[in-house]
């Protein structure tokens, strides 16, 4: 029935690429392919006095004009079906990381006030479709307990002041009295400073989690 359902609205309204303009596709096999993987080297953040994660991996260069394009869509326009996309992506580069089998995946959570104004947590359905292409266990391990500005239009110190202590662990779907994970993978879609990330690490970390490592998709 859905499948139908695409059918008849690709019809009403045909998709084009967000690269070439190609009809068929809001991003085709080609343009994807030229959304190149960064090198699955650790991300070095100097100006940060404690990190919570042990490392941090992105997938790729946020100055690629289509990715950004891309992520802006699935993000701001509410086109959740770009979401494979951006899995895409995730899953070539996790596959590198050679996550063991005990590894959690989770995201760095929406506000529940954001989350109802947009519908959807992007991070959210990203972390739940990787764990399923991976075969791993998805859990949403943390909650946004305040509701915090766009980090996007702030500076630097703005940003980290904006993030302290912004989440907490999830009592609903805690592991605690589960068997340890081997590793947590905190998925989130574009990093900056790194103070999302580590906030949220934080959080885990005072849980009493400790292989943290985290993943986004690019780095601004």
């Amino acid at each position: 029935m859905s499948k139908i359902l695409q059918n008849f609205l690709d019809f009403i309204w045909p998709q084009f690429c967000l690269g070439c303009k190609t009809e068929g596709a809001l991003c085709c096999g080609f343009c994807l392919n030229d959304i190149l993987l960064q090198e699955n080297n650790k991300i070095s953040w100097p100006d940060k006095d404690k990190l919570y994660f042990e490392a941090c991996y992105v997938c790729c260069d946020y100055h690629n004009k289509l990715l950004q394009k891309i992520i802006k869509n699935y993000k701001y326009s509410y086109l959740e079906n770009m979401a494979d996309l951006l899995v895409d992506i995730l899953e070539k580069q996790s596959r590198r990381l050679s996550l063991p089998k005990n590894t959690i995946i989770s995201n760095v959570p929406l506000h529940k006030r954001k989350r109802k104004i947009r519908g959807f947590d992007q991070t959210e359905i990203l972390a739940k479709k990787l764990a399923q292409r991976l075969n791993l266990k998805y859990s949403p391990m943390l909650v946004r307990k305040r509701h915090t500005k766009a980090q996007a239009r702030l500076s630097k110190e703005q940003r980290q002041k904006n993030i302290s202590n912004a989440f907490e662990i999830n009592k609903k779907d805690s592991l605690k009295n589960s068997k340890s994970p081997k590793k947590i993978l905190l998925l989130d879609d574009v990093t900056t400073t790194g103070s999302t990330l580590n906030q949220a690490s934080k959080a885990l970390k005072e849980a009493g989690y400790k292989n943290i490592f985290c993943l986004a998709i690019a780095k601004n």
